[in-house]
């Protein structure tokens, strides 16, 4: 089973409802940096990028930066589909 982290800035809420069908662990902290430093590990990092592209952007930059070994998945609308570029770091 996979370990799926969700930086969402609805963490307190259920950020991506769908993916409680899976039957890999969801843990979800909220979309900041701070929240970084006492992440848990995973194996897939989710940034929900649904409500606020320049803070996913920031955040998908910094994950990058500091060496993020695992892959990073952008969640967006349609709309926020073609705000997205190679810097961003995502994986394709």
């Amino acid at each position: 089973m996979a370990q799926l982290l969700i930086l969402s800035p609805a963490a307190d809420t259920d950020a991506l409802p769908a993916l409680g069908l899976l039957g890999h662990r969801v843990r979800v902290i909220p979309a900041e940096p701070a929240s970084l430093v006492n992440a848990p590990t995973s194996d897939v990092v989710l940034v929900d990028a649904r409500q606020d592209l320049a803070s996913a952007k920031s955040l998908c930059k910094i994950l990058r930066t500091t060496g993020l070994g695992v892959p990073l998945v952008l969640v967006l609308t349609e709309g926020g589909l073609t705000a997205v570029s190679a810097d961003w770091g995502s994986t394709r």
